[in-house]
């Protein structure tokens, strides 16, 4: 395995996976083993022209690594969207990593669907406890007349407009109705 080999591996990997293999780490790894060894036997010449090799071969290997990584991710997440993969390409260990992988997903993505579901259902029976609560805490009424700014019961500022219908603290409610400048609605009125 040379540095000529590799840049052709790392040029068809571009667009979709080359066939690699099974052992091709385990090729490069021993032709870098290999240069090592010639590096003990070798002069400074050499040794710097080695050395450069072994760099070479060292970045390339990362750049295929970095690209097939990248696409087997990709895959896993189409996969787990429900398309088909190609899985011919890939070495044995890879095709384990998409299976875990695409498994690592789908459990995440159930997680989390599960998590976002079960807060839906929270924040809904939140919901109608409140609005049981609210039906006893607050009024609701029809303004018969503008009514400059105020601040209610409750710490919330109120600037109401004749024919506005609002749901007030029952205390402030109370107080428009007795004013003649509100009067109730109940909630089932239609009107």
């Amino acid at each position: 395995m040379d540095i000529d080999e590799l840049l052709i591996i790392l040029e068809k990997n571009r667009s979709k996976l080359t066939k690699l293999e099974d052992d091709f780490y385990g090729q490069i790894q021993k032709r870098i083993s290999e240069l090592e060894d010639s590096r003990k036997d070798a002069d400074d010449y050499e040794i710097s022209r080695i050395d450069d090799e072994i760099r070479t071969i060292k970045r390339i290997q990362r750049r295929i690594f970095e690209a097939r990584t990248s696409k087997i991710i990709r895959a896993a997440w189409a996969k787990v969207c429900g398309e088909a993969v190609n899985v011919e390409n890939l070495t044995t260990a890879e095709k384990d990593l998409l299976t875990k992988l695409t498994n690592l997903i789908s459990e995440f993505r159930d997680a989390m669907t599960e998590k976002v579901n079960t807060e839906i259902e929270n924040a809904k029976n939140q919901t109608n406890e409140d609005l049981s609560e609210t039906s006893q805490d607050f009024e609701l009424v029809r303004v018969k007349t503008n009514i400059g700014k105020f601040e209610g019961v409750d710490g919330k500022t109120y600037k109401l407009s004749r024919e506005d219908v609002v749901t007030l603290p029952k205390l402030n409610a109370k107080a428009l109705i007795k004013a003649d400048a509100a009067e109730p609605i109940s909630w089932g009125d239609s009107e």
